[in-house]
C-alpha cells in the first residue's frame, strides 16, 4: 500500500517538474527571442526608424569604379549611407573609420549580420571628388566600402530625399574650400527603401547594436 502511494507521489512530482520545465522553457524562449532593442530604445540611441519606409529616386550616379549606381545596388542587404567628401578634414574620415570598426565588430561577434551589411559614401563635393579620387579614398578605409558620385543636381536631389542638409559649393574662391553637410547615417533596408537614419554622435559599438536591433525588428 505504502509502495503504491510512494509511486503515485513520485509520478506526481515528475509531472509537476515536467510542467515547470515546460513553462520555464517557454518563458526563456519568449524573452530570448525578443528584439534586442525596442523602437523606443533605438530612438534614445539617436536612431529613427520610419513607420513606413520611403521610396526614392536615384539617377545619374556612378560608383568609384565608374559603374552605374542605382537602387538595385542597394537591394538584398542593409546599407548605411554617409554623405561626405574626400577633402573633409575630420568628421568624414572619423565616420568612415567608425564604420570600418563596426564592420570588424560584426564580423567577429555576429558574422551573419556582417554578411547583411553594405557601406557607401556619397560625395557632396563632386567638383573635386572624381571617380579616381573616390577610388583612392573610400576603399582605403575598407576594401568593401563603395564611393558614389554624380552631377551636383543628382547628388542634391538624393540628399534632399534622404533629409541630409548640405551647402553645394559651385564657384569656390580657392581649392581648399570646405563643404557644410549633415552627418546622419542613412539606413536603407534590403528592399532598397529609405528605412530611417542614425544621428551623431556615433561609435562603432553603438552602430553594431543599432543595426542588429533594426534587423531584428524588420524580421518580425
Amino acid at each position: 500500500m505504502e509502495s503504491g502511494i510512494r509511486n503515485n507521489v513520485n509520478k506526481t512530482v515528475l509531472i509537476l517538474v515536467a510542467i515547470v520545465a515546460v513553462i520555464m522553457g517557454l518563458t526563456f524562449y519568449k524573452y530570448t527571442n525578443k528584439p534586442s532593442l525596442t523602437l523606443e530604445e533605438l530612438q534614445r540611441m539617436g536612431t529613427v526608424v520610419f513607420d513606413k519606409p520611403r521610396t526614392f529616386d536615384m539617377k545619374g550616379m556612378v560608383d568609384n569604379k565608374g559603374q552605374p549606381f542605382n537602387q538595385t545596388n542597394l537591394e538584398g542587404k542593409w546599407s548605411l549611407v554617409y554623405f561626405g567628401y574626400t577633402f573633409c578634414p575630420d568628421i568624414c574620415p572619423t565616420t568612415l573609420g567608425q564604420l570600418n570598426q563596426m564592420d570588424k565588430l560584426l564580423k567577429n561577434d555576429n558574422p551573419e549580420m556582417a554578411k547583411k551589411m553594405h557601406y557607401f559614401m556619397v560625395t557632396v563635393d563632386p567638383r573635386r571628388d572624381t571617380v579616381e579620387k573616390l577610388n583612392g579614398y573610400v576603399p582605403h578605409f575598407n576594401p568593401d566600402f563603395v564611393g558614389v558620385t554624380g552631377s551636383q543636381k543628382a547628388i542634391h536631389n538624393l540628399a534632399v530625399q534622404m533629409n541630409i542638409p548640405y551647402t553645394p559649393v559651385i564657384d569656390p574662391e580657392d581649392e581648399y574650400y570646405l563643404v557644410d553637410h549633415g552627418a546622419n547615417l542613412v539606413i536603407i533596408n534590403p528592399k532598397g527603401d529609405y528605412h530611417g537614419f542614425i544621428r551623431p554622435p556615433l561609435d562603432s559599438e553603438k552602430l553594431a547594436r543599432v543595426m542588429v536591433g533594426v534587423d531584428e525588428l524588420y524580421q518580425e
